[in-house]
């Protein structure tokens, strides 16, 4: 495992080669820390629950950096939809969506929807920006355990399990705030500290 608490284009070229090859990667977020894979490994995407002592019933949702990129999750996007990925993205916002038929189930636990967000942090935008898929990404934490904000609060528990971390110093403590739209109805599924307006 290697530690950098800078981004350049060798690490960049180096954290594409990991996901390439199923390895699994941590770096900050707007939010917390996050532990991610390439989307459609389900190698590297069954690596993940493990690394975190996941149970396999509880879905992971995808970071990514455009709307090109969501497109590649994500069908029938609805004008609501649309419309929040507009006004909110990048940001600590994320939008259950339908999946489509590419999306692995193991992903999803099975269901038909997926969470998808465009993080508003540097280093993980550049890392997002670098790689042609979206990535599986979850908070750095056993389960159970308290979300990561630095690497000390979870390098004991990952650093056999990880091929890099980036270290961007403390992050917040609080997660993304969920929403799903139904019936172009807006439903707050988990509230974080990003209220929707």
């Amino acid at each position: 495992m290697k530690i950098y608490d800078e981004i350049n284009e060798n690490v960049l070229n180096e954290l594409v080669d990991i996901l390439n090859n199923d390895g699994l990667i941590i770096f900050p977020t707007d939010t917390v820390y996050g532990i991610a894979c390439n989307s459609f490994s389900d190698k590297a995407i069954k690596k993940l629950y493990l690394a975190k002592n996941r149970s396999f019933d509880k879905p992971i949702g995808v970071l990514t950096d455009s709307m090109s990129k969501i497109n590649l999750v994500v069908e029938n996007i609805s004008s609501v939809e649309k419309e929040l990925i507009d006004k909110f993205f990048p940001g600590n916002l994320t939008i259950i969506f339908n999946k489509k038929k590419s999306v692995s189930d193991l992903l999803t636990s099975g269901n038909s929807t997926i969470g998808v967000r465009i993080p508003n942090n540097e280093i993980a935008l550049s890392i997002l920006k670098s790689y042609p898929y979206p990535l599986a990404t979850t908070s750095v934490n056993l389960a159970g355990k308290k979300d990561g904000t630095r690497v000390s609060d979870f390098i004991s528990d990952f650093k056999d399990k990880v091929d890099i971390i980036i270290d961007g110093g403390i992050t917040k403590e609080v997660p993304s705030t969920i929403v799903r739209v139904e019936n172009d109805k807006l439903n707050i599924i988990r509230q974080g500290d990003f209220i929707v307006k």
